[in-house]
């Protein structure tokens, strides 16, 4: 947990944030030093070799073009990917979004994450339940619209999306087993309860025919990511019977949203454990990388400076993936405060604003985004 933030020259290190160099003279810097300060997180991520990126709405405002160009050398599709999104229908698919993310993105040069392909929780196909409850043969009908959506989706990108996000949280919210049951909180997992932990190895068997050169990953909802936790150990144990049965899984993302709690945010205990189970999945075979990376302001209300707290996580975090030898990225669910979802999430949005990105309301980092850069730059190459 975060602990007080009290030693005078880290406080004074992060507050050259708010002073740090305009573009236009960072972009003449050539090496960052190991404060970070006066480089962007593109720079840095140049320098430490880890990729550094945002959360990337539908529509990709001008607001968003400008703080991606001016941070981040990598982007994530926040719902674009999603099934609800593209098919409203069984029968239809509309690439209009996908297309235009794409293709900027590809203009840009930025690494793209598409996410996701499949996730049973808040943004499944809304008509699928239906579906394969008028079906003579259930688990034939699933298979057969999952390879459908993955070989269509990731073959219109082959050549053009590095990494896709093929399964997205298979395990439970809490705990070590997989949703199947339905609860207030969540909706069983229709893909297990259907198929069985085999649907994982059929998606991303039917993803690596559609473009043999992404890399795939599973992205895991984690709270406490480290050796020992019940809900970690489970995916450790998932990702080891995947490569056991040589599934062509090549990379797992953690999800970094410290979000529940009522004091301070449950993600990482600390750097050091967080490292260690980033090299426990490393010698496993696969590569790892944050996702999704977010602290909630409020957590942090009990500490006598919040927005040191907050960034002294976001610095615990940065620090565990530099240290990692397999983490090769990291990013952040979105770039403003503004834009964060959890504003309008039922579960936070009642200690809105959270305030829980790198970048204020306006666009100027926060202590936390120096953090990030001071974490990253600890990386030896």
């Amino acid at each position: 947990m975060a602990g007080r933030v009290t030693t005078s020259a880290l406080l004074a290190a992060l507050a050259l944030s708010a002073a740090a160099l305009p573009a236009s003279a960072a972009a003449k810097q050539k090496r960052c030093p190991a404060s970070g300060v006066g480089c962007s997180l593109k720079q840095v991520a140049a320098q430490s070799g880890i990729f550094v990126g945002a959360a990337l709405s539908n529509k990709i405002s001008a607001t968003e073009k400008s703080d991606i160009a001016a941070n981040f050398n990598a982007v994530t599709s926040e719902n674009a990917f999603k099934w609800s999104e593209m098919s409203k229908t069984a029968a239809t698919t509309d690439f209009a979004a996908t297309d235009r993310m794409v293709a900027w993105a590809r203009a840009k040069k930025l690494r793209l994450r598409a996410h996701t392909l499949l996730w049973h929780r808040l943004q499944n196909a809304p008509w699928l339940k239906a579906e394969l409850a008028t079906a003579g043969d259930p688990a034939t009908r699933l298979r057969q619209l999952i390879a459908e959506r993955v070989t269509k989706v990731v073959g219109r990108y082959r050549g053009k999306v590095e990494i896709w996000d093929v399964i997205n949280e298979p395990l439970a919210i809490f705990g070590a087993g997989y949703d199947s049951e339905e609860t207030p909180l969540t909706p069983k997992n229709i893909f297990y309860t259907t198929l069985g932990e085999g649907y994982i190895a059929s998606a991303f068997r039917s993803a690596r025919k559609a473009d043999p050169k992404a890399r795939l990953f599973l992205n895991e909802l984690l709270w406490d990511a480290r050796v020992g936790d019940p809900k970690s150990d489970a995916l450790l144990a998932l990702v080891a019977r995947l490569k056991k049965a040589r599934v062509p899984i090549d990379g797992v993302g953690i999800q970094a949203h410290a979000m529940l709690g009522t004091s301070s945010p449950w993600f990482p205990s600390t750097t050091a454990s967080l490292k260690r189970y980033i090299d426990a999945l490393g010698r496993l075979g696969v590569k790892v990388e944050i996702t999704e990376l977010d602290v909630r302001l409020p957590l942090l209300a009990d500490q006598p400076d919040p927005l040191a707290a907050q960034a002294a996580v976001f610095r615990r975090v940065a620090s565990a993936c530099a240290q990692a030898r397999a983490c090769t990225g990291l990013t952040v669910w979105g770039q403003r405060d503004s834009d964060s979802w959890l504003d309008s999430y039922s579960l936070t949005s009642a200690t809105a604003p959270n305030s829980p990105l790198l970048l204020d309301r306006e666009g100027k980092r926060k202590l936390a985004y120096q953090a990030v850069a001071a974490g990253l730059l600890e990386r030896r190459r």
